[in-house]
C-alpha cells in the first residue's frame, strides 16, 4: 500500500510539472500584432482593421512629367517603407486642377483617396468659377514644398530680359503669347500681377498642365512660358530664364534677376501638399501626417528633391489648416483688387 501511494504521488507530481511547463510555453508565445510587422510603422486600428491595409491613391490634377507629378512620384517611392502599402499616382489633369479637386472631394473619406493641392489655384478656383468643392470640402494633411514662378523663353528668342518682353508688349498689346498650366495657377497669377504693374496686355494661353505648356514653348507654339522654377531647372539650357518671382535671387539660379529687380514687384510660387476629403477620421489623418513627415525627413528623399530642383517647405497638419484659411482670405482680397472674382 505504501509503495502504491508513493507511485501515485510521483505520477501526480509529473502530471503537475508537465501542465506547468505547458502553461509557461503558452505565455511565452507572441501575441498577434495589430499592425503588419516589417511593412511600415505608421498604421492605426479602425473598426474594419488597421489603416492602411491596402494601396492609397494620390490624385494629381496635372499631366504626367511636370513638376507636381514628378515630385509626387518621388514621394510615392517611399510609401511602402513607411506605410506598409504603396502610394499610387493617378493623373487627372484639366481646368487648372479643378477636375481632380472636384473628384477627390466626392470620394469616401477613409484615407485611401487623397489629393495633391497646388496653391494658390486650389484656393482661388471657388472664387472665380463654379466648382464642386471649397476649402471646407477638405482636410489638409501636410505641405511638402514651394516652387517659384519663372518666365522662360527659347534660347533663340528675341527677348533677352524681362524688360525686353515688357517693351515689346507695350509696342504691340495682346500680341505676345504666354503659356501656363491653367487659369489662376500661380503662373497665371504672376502674369496678372505683371500686367497690372507694367501696364501691359499679354495673351495668356492656359494648357492642361505645365508639361503641355513646356512642349508648346519648345515647339515654338508660344512665345513665353510662365512656369515653375523646378521645371525650368530640369530643362537646363533648353530655355532662357528671364526672371524669377521671388523676393531675392534664387539659390538655384543666382544669375537670374527677380521681377522686382526688373522694376515689377511680382512675388509668386506654387505651394504643394496633400489633403483628404472632409470627414476622414482624425486618427487616419494623424497617421498620414506622421507618415509623410517621416518620408520628408529622409535624407535620400531630400537628395532626390534637390536633384529635381524642388524646394522643400514642410508644414504639418496642425499649422497648415490655419495657414490655408489665412491665404484664402488674402487671395480673395487680391482677386477683388484685380477684378477677377465671379459676379
Amino acid at each position: 500500500m505504501k509503495k502504491w501511494f508513493q507511485s501515485f504521488f510521483l505520477l501526480l507530481l509529473v502530471i503537475l510539472l508537465v501542465l506547468s511547463l505547458a502553461g509557461c510555453s503558452s505565455s511565452l508565445k507572441k501575441e498577434p500584432s495589430s499592425g503588419k510587422e516589417g511593412q511600415g510603422g505608421n498604421q492605426v486600428q479602425q473598426a474594419g482593421g488597421s489603416f492602411p491595409s491596402r494601396p492609397i491613391q494620390l490624385v494629381v490634377g496635372y499631366s504626367a512629367g511636370a513638376a507636381t507629378d514628378f515630385q509626387a512620384r518621388i514621394i510615392a517611392k517611399y510609401a511602402q517603407e513607411v506605410f506598409g502599402q504603396p502610394l499610387t499616382i493617378i493623373n487627372m489633369p484639366g481646368a487648372g486642377g479643378s477636375v481632380s479637386w472636384n473628384f477627390v472631394a466626392k470620394q469616401k473619406p477613409d484615407g485611401y483617396t487623397l489629393g495633391v493641392y497646388n496653391l494658390p489655384v486650389f484656393l482661388i478656383k471657388p472664387f472665380v468659377e463654379d466648382t464642386d468643392y471649397t476649402l471646407e470640402s477638405y482636410e489638409p494633411i501636410i505641405n511638402w514644398g514651394y516652387d517659384a514662378t519663372v518666365f522662360v523663353v527659347k534660347p533663340d528668342s528675341p527677348y533677352k530680359s524681362l524688360q525686353d518682353l515688357v517693351k515689346a508688349a507695350k509696342a504691340k498689346p495682346g500680341s505676345i503669347t504666354v503659356g501656363t498650366a491653367g487659369t489662376y495657377v500661380g503662373q497665371h497669377m504672376a502674369i496678372l500681377l505683371l500686367e497690372q504693374a507694367a501696364g501691359i496686355d499679354l495673351k495668356e494661353l492656359p494648357f492642361p498642365g505645365a508639361a503641355d505648356a513646356q512642349t508648346a514653348l519648345l515647339g515654338g507654339t508660344i512665345d513665353v512660358n510662365s512656369t515653375n522654377l523646378a521645371d525650368a531647372y530640369r530643362l537646363g539650357n533648353q530655355v532662357r530664364v528671364l526672371a524669377v518671382a521671388t523676393k531675392e535671387r534664387h539659390k538655384r539660379m543666382p544669375d537670374v534677376p527677380t521681377f522686382t529687380e526688373a522694376g515689377y514687384p511680382v512675388v509668386m510660387s506654387t505651394d504643394r501638399g496633400i489633403m483628404a476629403p472632409k470627414g476622414t477620421p482624425p486618427e487616419v489623418l494623424q497617421t498620414l501626417n506622421e507618415g509623410f513627415k517621416k518620408i520628408f525627413a529622409k535624407e535620400q528623399f531630400q537628395q532626390e528633391m534637390e536633384k529635381a530642383g524642388a524646394d522643400l517647405m514642410v508644414i504639418p497638419r496642425e499649422e497648415l489648416k490655419p495657414e490655408m484659411e489665412k491665404r484664402s482670405r488674402q487671395y480673395h482680397e487680391l482677386l477683388n483688387k484685380l477684378e477677377q472674382t465671379k459676379k
